[in-house]
């Protein structure tokens, strides 16, 4: 009996070491690892393939010297590089345009083109941590990135505004850079602070436990229980936060701020039923809902390109005064 209680603990042990080291791995291979979104040269090439519109008004910028760009610390630690560029006209209008689970500012220049050059707004383009010309740190599904596009929000007047022009404020974002925006205006108090008017989220997720929920399943074939606890609990102590902190869900369900909702209806990444569930649990204040036909993860734009521009365009108009 002795023997067996023995041979129980120790292969208990065994599991139990063996589950930690599978959450490190999930941990570290899903948000510290490294990603297309490291490969400045890369992103330009793959960016002006897939959008030749946004080429003509990037070239123009970088030969005035309209696209500069700066950094700001996170929380004092981890520099985090963005770009900006002034409207065409002197304005307060400026759009915090955020970008998806491995991508940088560079691949989410389409969407700040539409900002600049046919809204005429200013824009705010940043990498987040452990992207672009950023530090490397991790990746935290949007609960760090909300923070990081909040400060850029708070500094779009020192940059943009004067004495007689108050920056108003847009956020954008597409994938992981939907959910950073829906964190972001989750609190009617800091909106109203950052003078944020509206809001654009493109193939959000619910939460960031409910994204790898979907993902430790479809790519492991295992359920998310034990795993996807242990890897919670591993993001926690080794990161500061949990898969439930990084909760759009929470935060529609708080906010009053105008939303536009944007999602493919061919979406297997970022289920499209997912939208449904944001749409239906903001119940405070205007939304939008828009379902694009036959579009994949954050393909709404390029399939769709001067509907997606004209809905955009009209939403946030209505707010952005």
């Amino acid at each position: 009996m002795k023997k067996a209680l023995i041979i129980i603990g120790i292969a208990l042990g065994v599991i139990l070491v063996a589950l930690v080291a599978a959450g490190f791995y999930i941990v570290n291979a899903n948000l510290a690892m490294e990603h297309r979104g490291q490969d400045i040269e890369g992103s330009y090439k793959e960016m002006k393939g897939y959008y030749p519109e946004m080429i003509p008004w990037l070239d123009s910028l970088q030969k005035t010297g309209g696209l500069k760009d700066s950094t700001l610390l996170r929380d004092g630690d981890t520099k985090v590089h963005y770009y900006y560029a002034f409207a065409p006209q002197h304005t307060g209008k400026t759009a915090v345009v955020c970008h998806g689970y491995t991508d940088n500012a560079i691949r989410m220049f389409m969407i700040a083109r539409i900002y600049n050059q046919v809204l005429g707004y200013n824009i705010i383009v940043p990498d987040m941590p452990h992207a672009g010309n950023s530090e490397p740190n991790h990746i935290s599904m949007g609960y760090y990135e909300s923070q990081i596009a909040r400060k850029l929000a708070a500094s779009a007047q020192n940059i943009f505004g004067d004495d007689t022009t108050k920056v108003e404020i847009v956020v954008h974002g597409i994938s992981m850079g939907a959910a950073t925006t829906m964190m972001t205006v989750g609190d009617d108090n800091v909106n109203k602070e950052l003078n944020i008017k509206c809001a654009v989220e493109d193939c959000g997720y619910t939460s960031c436990w409910d994204e790898f929920s979907q993902e430790i399943t479809n790519s492991y074939g295992i359920p998310p229980f034990p795993l996807l606890y242990v890897a919670d609990l591993v993001c926690d102590i080794k990161n500061g936060w949990c898969f439930h902190d990084a909760s759009p869900l929470e935060a529609v369900k708080n906010t009053s701020l105008p939303i536009f909702f944007i999602h493919g209806d061919n979406d297997d990444f970022v289920p499209t039923k997912m939208v449904h569930t944001l749409y239906d649990a903001k119940t405070k204040g205007d939304k939008e809902l828009w379902v694009a036909k036959s579009s994949e993860h954050a393909f709404s734009y390029h399939d769709n390109k001067d509907e997606y521009i004209q809905k955009t365009k009209q939403f946030v108009e209505k707010y952005m005064k």
